[in-house]
């Protein structure tokens, strides 16, 4: 079949957020038995990636777009442009192509999207957009800010519908995201295609330098800041009374001013910006925390982590779309003392770590297999077309 993908994030193998990769992946896979057409908003230094994509795509349409660093009301309605921008330009290319299948990544993409005649309309949402919108919310200060934060709720929620009814199908990570569209609008067509993960081999013939904790995440996003500032203030302290030479080490792109200044007022975290691989840290680190407080989907980081064989401490929301046994796969803490406690019994107990990290690793094997999934949205494009 003859398939668009239309996404804001351009994809390769070495791309640094996790949507970005998800995308590589299916691209790679399903290019062995479609034709695969791209539309992609690119950042400058990536155009050098474009000839790797060639080889999986019959054509490459982009739309190139530079990301300001700074984080302002200005950058965000920049953002949202280059968005809008995205789907005016790629409703010419549905028009002209004949396509069988389009497949629009991310709910945002879709808001100007307009349904082909005779193609198969497939969203891949994400993030259910809504949730994070909601817990904003609810944590939000009473007065006139809680006021704005459940008035961007509500728009967010009417946004997210009107987008997934254009769609003939939708594709959610997780079943969580699955029920809060559904909850939204009952009629909706959901499938659910998690993460990939990628699985390294050997990950337990590595030998791990002691008390090391590492956050990554792409450092731009706000939930990864909230995380790591979170994190330092709250349960490093707690960490620290026990065993004070820890090392925080916070990998990722586009760390702002604030998560710098950790680095330069405190010798033992490392905030390293941006990497060519995140695999030497995975390697390196004796653990990997993710104190997510807003979040929606799957928490990517997470499960990359567990496929190296880390052990992982997050939150109940870090883990909910991922759905690992607490206690078994996954360490799960909702308050610094809880995080701290468990982080420190990690530390200091080497047979505890190698067992969560073994039941997350096969866990992850399990539940996030590339080559299944992959196979799964081939059968749903090819059932669903004819």
């Amino acid at each position: 079949m003859k398939a668009l993908i239309i996404t804001p994030f351009f994809p390769y193998a070495a791309v640094h957020h996790a949507g970005g990769k998800y995308v590589y992946e299916i691209i790679k896979g399903l290019s062995r038995r479609h034709d695969i057409y791209l539309f992609s908003r690119i950042e400058p230094h990536e155009l050098r990636f474009v000839n790797e994509m060639e080889a999986f795509c019959k054509d490459i349409k982009l739309y190139t777009f530079k990301t300001p660093h700074k984080s302002n009301p200005l950058k965000t309605l920049f953002v949202i442009a280059s968005y809008l921008i995205l789907a005016i330009k790629a409703n010419r290319i549905i028009r002209t192509g004949d396509f069988d299948i389009v497949q629009v990544e991310h709910t945002e993409t879709g808001l100007l999207i307009k349904k082909a005649k005779d193609a198969l309309m497939i969203l891949d949402a994400h993030d259910a957009i809504s949730k994070p919108a909601e817990r904003r919310y609810l944590g939000s200060q009473l007065g006139i800010q809680r006021f704005i934060s459940w008035l961007k709720w509500q728009i967010i929620k009417k946004v997210e519908v009107y987008v997934a009814k254009k769609f003939d199908i939708i594709f959610t990570k997780s079943r969580i995201d699955k029920d809060i569209l559904l909850k939204l609008a009952p009629n909706l067509k959901i499938n659910i295609s998690p993460h990939p993960a990628e699985i390294p081999k050997n990950s337990f013939n590595i030998i791990r330098e002691e008390d090391i904790i590492l956050f990554a995440g792409a450092m731009h996003r706000d939930v990864n800041q909230d995380a790591v500032i979170y994190f330092y203030k709250n349960v490093l302290p707690l960490v620290r009374k026990d065993m004070p030479d820890i090392k925080f080490y916070v990998v990722g792109n586009i760390p702002p001013e604030n998560i710098r200044e950790l680095a330069v007022k405190d010798r033992n975290v490392i905030v390293t910006g941006y990497v060519e691989s995140l695999t030497p840290f995975y390697q390196k680190a004796t653990l990997f925390i993710s104190p997510i407080l807003i979040g929606g989907g799957i928490i990517a980081k997470n499960i990359e982590a567990m496929a190296h064989g880390l052990p992982v401490v997050t939150t109940s929301i870090g883990n909910e779309g991922i759905e690992a046994i607490p206690e078994r796969d996954i360490f799960i803490a909702d308050t610094p003392d809880e995080f701290s406690k468990k982080i420190i019994l990690l530390l200091k107990d080497k047979d505890m770590r190698t067992k969560i990290g073994k039941a997350g690793k096969r866990f992850v094997i399990k539940q996030f297999n590339l080559k299944q999934i992959i196979e799964k949205i081939d059968r749903v494009w090819c059932q669903s077309f004819n």
